[in-house]
């Protein structure tokens, strides 16, 4: 089995932060999709399917629906290699957990 485990000092963007009207990706998510792309380290991408995990590290746990954290996030994984697509990811977990300094945990599973 292949396992990444990742930390990265970094508040999630949710979707809602994305988009400008329906085309467009904002100026937020530019900067959020090469910040995330610089700060995790190089990793070989990971084939097939999938089991991805999240935790999200938030000053607050009611800021930012969790289910909105996932799908900018995954997309940043697959342009980023670490995954092949984010449609082989075949089971998915994602917790917030209260922390003064936000961060993102990622571990993507081969199965």
């Amino acid at each position: 089995m292949t396992s990444i485990l990742q930390k990265v000092s970094i508040m999630p963007l949710t979707s809602n932060k994305i988009w400008q009207g329906r085309r467009f990706k904002t100026k937020d998510y530019s900067i959020y999709e090469k910040d995330l792309l610089r700060l995790l380290p190089k990793e070989e991408c990971i084939l097939g399917e999938t089991r991805v995990e999240y935790i999200f590290g938030l000053p607050s746990l009611f800021r930012g629906d969790l289910d909105n954290f996932l799908k900018p996030l995954n997309d940043i994984l697959v342009k980023g290699g670490y995954m092949e697509d984010d449609r082989y990811i075949i089971e998915l977990h994602a917790r917030k957990v209260k922390s003064k300094k936000p961060f993102i945990k990622i571990k993507i599973i081969k199965i």
